[in-house]
């Protein structure tokens, strides 16, 4: 078998009062990857569950992406049971983003005694296996043999690049080293990691450290130039013979924003220091953006316009004016066949799926199913409603007791007699747990998964409350697979 099962372990913004943050189970064939740790694991997994973990798959740094990697880490470690240590899977910078942030939990510890504090190596814990291409150059920190150090730039071979093709740029408000480069072709200063995709040869050596596991029969690919979020990002692409699946992460999909990119040409500003200096100095203290003259090249657009042709795609998606990720209105209708929303607010309608907690996809032959209680269905409601309260799924119909509206390039589902132009014209059905249930018109009933897991409709009176074991009728509006 060459499906691939992606289970929703926690899918919901940083801001969520949900507080699950993002985390998911990618399995092949019996083999399992957590994509991303941002929600609570140990309650999700259990002892058992993570020792099966054969790595973890990580896009950025941002804490409700990598919240309990750390406690993985230090569990996998002291666990008298486990003789490994934690896979981690990323790009070489993002790696280093990892090491920096975890290592106050993990470099100091007690001997075993518990009489002398001890260091203990990062690489110790994590097994880092780099995706994606190693960059051509870098900044490294050396010393003198007075026991002095200084940052320069070097390639693998640990020769220094001279200021003429290559400037190390420290912005005292961040007090962080960041990487000018003098691009070949066009003879333009940028930062190399946004302005070059992976499969550039200008900056990224040839090898791609593409992410074989043959006894899954699944092959990973690290994609960068349609991630833009900020900090170092990368997406995924997960296949397997037949299928495709491609992990967007945090990102602004935005296409006119990303042609922007590559056509806007900024001149770069001397009011801090000269132009005779700058072409002298290897180090600058400053703001890097006054010296990039040019943000993506030619090179990624196109990369990223392409990225997630032939794939089911999970995509983050925001309301309105999140900056660092996919405003609804951007996205609504890109032009991918398969799309499904992940990384969701509290309270969004789309006409594309919205994943949720305990949601379990297959994905078979190219298409993507949604798993409940061993059947298959397809994803093929017209509308969808992730709430604070619940989840719904709208199907049109004419006689519909409630419509779709937009409003500020927003969906929304209000009772058909609203006065607002309507969409579209629907029945709405509940989501318990993957199955389908008419919406409830009365404030004193609701739907309880019983212990059994069969749903009951409840009815509560003043002093009584009844129950009746209501049928899915999910496959019933438009037929299973």
């Amino acid at each position: 078998m060459n499906d691939i099962l992606f289970e929703v372990l926690g899918n919901t913004s940083p801001f969520s009062m949900m507080g699950e943050s993002s985390g998911y189970l990618v399995t092949v064939n019996g083999n399992v990857y957590l994509l991303e740790c941002g929600t609570p694991i140990f309650p999700h997994l259990g002892y058992k569950g993570i020792a099966e973990i054969k790595g973890i798959f990580a896009t950025h740094s941002h804490e409700d992406h990598k919240r309990w990697f750390t406690d993985i880490v230090l569990f996998t470690y002291y666990n008298p049971l486990y003789k490994h240590k934690v896979r981690l899977i990323s790009s070489e910078v993002i790696h280093e983003e990892y090491a920096k942030n975890s290592k106050g939990a993990l470099e100091r510890s007690l001997s075993g005694d518990s009489k002398r504090i001890i260091d203990i190596p990062y690489e110790d814990y994590v097994d880092e296996v780099v995706i994606g291409p190693r960059s051509k150059y870098r900044i490294n920190l050396r010393s003198n043999k007075d026991n002095l150090f200084y940052y320069v730039v070097e390639d693998r071979q640990g020769n220094i690049i001279g200021p003429d093709k290559a400037k190390i740029i420290i912005n005292p408000a961040a007090n962080r080293p960041r990487l000018l480069y003098k691009d070949d072709e066009t003879g333009e200063w940028v930062e190399p990691e946004s302005y070059y995709p992976f499969h550039s040869a200008v900056f990224y050596e040839g090898d791609q450290n593409i992410y074989h596991d043959d006894e899954a029969g699944l092959t990973v690919q690290a994609v960068k130039s349609a991630a833009w979020h900020g900090v170092p990002t990368i997406a995924f692409k997960f296949m397997t013979e037949g299928n495709s699946l491609f992990f967007s992460s945090d990102t602004v999909y935005k296409p006119s924003l990303w042609k922007a990119l590559y056509e806007e040409y900024r001149p770069q500003r001397f009011d801090s220091i000269s132009r005779d200096q700058f072409e002298k100095d290897s180090i600058i203290f400053g703001d890097i953006n006054d010296f990039i003259e040019r943000t993506w090249s030619r090179e990624r657009y196109e990369r990223a316009i392409s990225a997630y042709e032939g794939s089911v795609v999970i995509h983050d998606v925001a309301r309105k004016n999140s900056v660092v990720h996919t405003d609804y209105a951007d996205i609504a209708n890109a032009p991918v066949y398969n799309m499904l929303y992940t990384h969701n607010p509290d309270n969004l309608t789309a006409w594309r799926p919205i994943l949720t907690s305990g949601k379990k996809l297959i994905m078979k032959n190219g298409e993507v199913y949604e798993s409940v209680k061993g059947e298959l269905y397809t994803l093929d409601a017209d509308v969808y409603l992730h709430h604070f309260s619940c989840d719904l799924v709208g199907y049109r119909s004419e006689n519909g007791a409630y419509k779709v509206i937009e409003k500020d390039d927003l969906l929304g589902i209000v009772p058909v007699e609203h006065l607002d132009e309507g969409l579209m014209q629907c029945d709405l059905y509940q989501d318990v747990g993957g199955e389908y249930f008419p919406l409830l018109a009365e404030p004193n009933m609701c739907y309880r998964t019983r212990s059994d897991g069969r749903v009951e409709e409840v009815t509560i009176y003043q002093d009584l409350t009844i129950g009746r074991v209501v049928e899915n009728v999910r496959g019933d509006v438009k037929g299973n697979p």
